[in-house]
């Protein structure tokens, strides 16, 4: 035999894959009545606590490729949560910046984000969650390093 089932069940692609569809479920089932999925909370939250930061560089901190960081960021100007505006300095670049309503939509979603949290820890522990967000951490980093 090549391959078993038990060896495939446990290879870290599909547990990471899994990993994520439950985050996606527990963020949803908290944020469902928001209409607001992680990766618009993210792109709300680092707009709230970076200032102007340039659109290329939130997809960088979320981890969102050019085209799937532009269609985020359109979805949230249009339902009037952030502002775009170009760079002075670079003329392509646009720079990013919550608005008072983003404000209160980021403080209801981020209590329900917590709520999800909470939902984790009942069922790890604050502390074994925390290492694997540790362990994450540094696998998300393996292409970063050299050698």
């Amino acid at each position: 035999m090549i391959v078993t089932a038990d060896h495939m069940l446990n290879t870290h692609g599909i547990l990471l894959r899994r990993c994520q569809q439950v985050a996606l479920a527990l963020f949803t089932e908290q944020a469902a009545e928001h209409g607001f999925s992680p990766t618009q909370y993210s792109a709300l939250a680092f707009t709230y606590i970076e200032p102007g930061i340039q659109q290329n560089a939130l997809g960088e901190r979320i981890a969102l490729d050019r085209s799937s960081v532009t269609k985020c960021v359109e979805i949230l100007e249009r339902d009037g949560l952030i502002r775009r505006e170009v760079d002075r300095n670079d003329r392509r670049a646009r720079m990013l910046y919550i608005t008072p309503e983003g404000e209160l939509v980021l403080q209801t979603v981020h209590d329900a984000a917590l709520k999800a949290r909470s939902r984790i820890y009942e069922t790890m522990g604050k502390e074994r969650f925390q290492n694997f967000l540790e362990d994450m951490k540094v696998f998300s980093a393996i292409l970063d390093s050299k050698g």
